[in-house]
Parts: C-alpha cells; sequence; structure tokens
C-alpha cells in the first residue's frame, strides 16, 4: 500500500464515475494471454499494513468530521477497477491506494467454528466471495446500483414521483468496525479486499456488491498467505450513496 495525491485519487474516482454501466463489466475482467481468455478480480492486495496507514487509523476519532471510506476507482493506466481508502481527519484528507489485483477465489477454512470472532464468520466470507466468482455477466451491471427517490422535482405544491438506479461510489466504514480495524491491524499484518455479492442484500434492496476485508497473519498456516486462522473479516453496509459522509447522498 501507498499514500497517493488528492490528485490522483480525485482521477482515480472520478474514472468510475464517468464508466458507462455496460463498461463495468469489462473493467473487472483482465485477458490472461497463456489461457486466451478473461480472468476476473477478485480481490485488492494492498500487501503489508504501513504505518501510515497505522497512523491515520488511530487519529481517526468520534467527530462527525472524520471517518473512513473504501472508494471506488478505475485505473488511469489499466483502466481497471480498483478499491482505495480515503481517509477524513477533519479538513485533511488521506489516500491509500493497493498494490495489485488477485484472480483466484479460496475457500477459507474454518477450524474454530464455534468459537466467537470479530467481524464476519469464514463462512460468510467463503459465500460472498464464491458468489462473486460464480455471478453471471448479465447480472454484473445491476449489483453496483441502488435505487432512489429524487426529491429534487417539486414545485407549486405538485411532486413528480421519481426513483432512479444510482450507483454506489464508496462504502462508508461504521465506527465499530473502525474500532475493530484499530484492534487487529498492524504493521506484522497484510491487508486484503475480497469483492463479494450478497443476495440477501439485494432482497433488501440494498447494493448486493460488498467489499470484504481481511486482515491477516501472512503465511501463518496453510499454503496461500492468507490462510491465517485468526484472520479477521469485516463487511460493509453503509454504501454512498445513499449514506454519503456529510448526508449529502439523500438527494443526488
Amino acid at each position: 500500500m501507498k499514500v497517493i495525491s488528492e490528485k490522483e485519487a480525485t482521477l482515480i474516482k472520478t474514472n468510475w464515475q464517468r464508466q458507462r454501466q455496460e463498461h463495468i463489466i469489462s473493467s473487472f475482467e483482465v485477458f490472461n494471454e497463456q489461457e486466451g481468455e478473461y480472468d476476473r478480480i477478485t480481490a485488492r492486495d494492498f500487501g503489508a499494513i504501513t504505518q501510515e496507514f497505522m497512523d491515520s487509523i488511530q487519529k481517526l476519532g468520534d467527530s462527525p468530521s472524520d471517518g473512513l471510506s473504501l472508494v471506488l476507482g478505475i485505473d488511469e493506466n489499466t483502466q481497471h477497477a480498483e478499491v482505495f481508502w480515503e481517509f477524513r481527519l477533519g479538513n485533511e484528507k488521506t489516500y491509500i491506494k493497493g498494490d495489485g489485483d488477485r484472480f483466484l477465489t479460496y475457500i477459507s477454512s474454518n477450524y474454530r467454528p464455534t468459537q466467537p470472532r470479530m467481524g464476519e464468520s469464514v463462512n460468510y466470507k467463503n459465500e460472498v466471495c464464491c458468489n462473486w466468482a460464480n455471478i453471471s455477466y448479465f447480472e454484473m451491471n445491476a449489483i453496483f446500483f441502488v435505487e432512489m427517490e429524487n426529491n429534487n422535482f417539486k414545485s407549486h405544491g405538485s411532486e413528480l414521483f421519481l426513483r432512479r438506479p444510482r450507483r454506489v461510489l464508496s462504502f462508508t466504514i461504521p465506527q465499530d468496525d473502525i474500532d475493530v480495524m484499530k484492534k487487529v491491524c498492524s504493521t506484522e499484518k497484510s491487508l486484503l479486499v475480497h469483492y463479494g455479492v450478497n443476495y440477501g442484500d439485494a432482497a433488501r434492496q440494498m447494493v448486493p456488491f460488498v467489499p470484504l476485508i481481511q486482515v491477516y497473519t501472512p503465511l501463518l498456516q496453510g499454503t496461500t498467505d492468507e490462510d491465517d486462522p485468526d484472520s479477521t473479516y469485516l463487511d460493509f453496509v453503509e454504501t454512498c450513496p445513499p449514506a454519503c459522509p456529510g448526508g449529502g447522498g439523500d438527494d443526488i
């Protein structure tokens, strides 16, 4: 992971906003020259947690002007979709970008299914990640949108009923999850953001696409570097829109 400028972060974010709906699918697909077909991006690898990341997260307080978001974007050079971090510390913002993408979906073993753990269960992680790996192309565009009422069309006592699909731009991290991240993150650990689909959220008319954080110790157990049985998984349910920082998403 590395700190990037506000200018670069704005460009990556704007590229996602400008992406045409029919191109969303292709932004998550990378051509594999050896296989002769496209591979789906399954996760964003942030690598080892840096001291800059730790400093930023520890500074976050309870002030309404403080906050943390995971922002969707399109890399300017590769034109691939990705997520990056936005820390809001009063009037200052810090942006942290990942190291690269992953293309495989591992079914993580549930070593201690009855033991309480912070965050989401291993079974939930496996479910939403497999949903992402298996989702049909024709369904993929729809999972990034939420249907919202537009409250701006009012005049002379009349109201025009209009509900429109609005594309998710970022995920606002709840304070409870920030508190968990403060406890489990350290410079000895690594951070991975899996891409998932929660069909339960779709049934509740929420955005079905979910980024799922995994904080883990590399190569603690198993053949892959995410097999840590003590991994912490965190899911985010507050999407912008409608739950944008500052409350600006309701009238989009």
